[in-house]
């Protein structure tokens, strides 16, 4: 029950993140840094950034998040899992050198959700990314709303091949 309390609470605040960035398409963890640098305060920042996605892309900053969200804890514990090459991982090869160009073209958008989701599904439920899409370097971090339900996943970009890790998700 515990679990699911937490995992209801993080796709309430993935939902208000979103909502306050939904006029940008990608956040850089680079202008994470720089509005903590500017502005440390966290319930501040946590209105502008998700701090579980800044968390996924680098732990660089996870004392003062634990500090501050103790529930943040956990939550990471739990997605973080998937961070790591897995038997879920899956990903196709591209050509391009930033992972910003994949999600520039609807043909690549729709290789992730292909690799994703069973064509099957695909044609049952309308799919689409959530945006904005957290990145540093060139890892992503993305959510895929299907429905009644949302899915986090980890995209790290490579050689010219796309990575993609299911971190956790959500049925609402």
């Amino acid at each position: 029950m515990n679990a699911f309390i937490n995992v209801t609470l993080i796709a309430i605040l993935t939902i208000i993140s979103h909502m306050v960035f939904a006029q940008e398409r990608i956040v850089s963890y680079q202008d994470f840094e720089l509005a903590y640098s500017k502005n440390s305060d966290l319930k501040i920042i946590s209105k502008k950034f998700n701090l579980l996605f800044i968390l996924l892309l680098d732990t660089a900053y996870k004392v003062p998040f634990f500090e501050y969200d103790e529930e943040l804890k956990d939550f990471y514990i739990d997605y973080s899992y998937g961070l790591k090459w897995n038997d879920s991982t899956v990903g196709f090869v591209v050509h391009i050198k930033e992972i910003d160009e994949l999600f520039s073209s609807k043909l690549f958008i729709n290789k992730v959700l292909d690799c994703v989701t069973d064509s099957e599904d695909r044609k049952l439920i309308k799919q689409r990314i959530n945006y904005p899409i957290y990145k540093k370097d060139n890892t992503a971090i993305i959510e895929i709303l299907s429905g009644g339900s949302s899915d986090i996943y980890y995209l790290k970009l490579h050689n010219g091949i796309v990575q993609i890790n299911w971190l956790g998700g959500v049925i609402e």
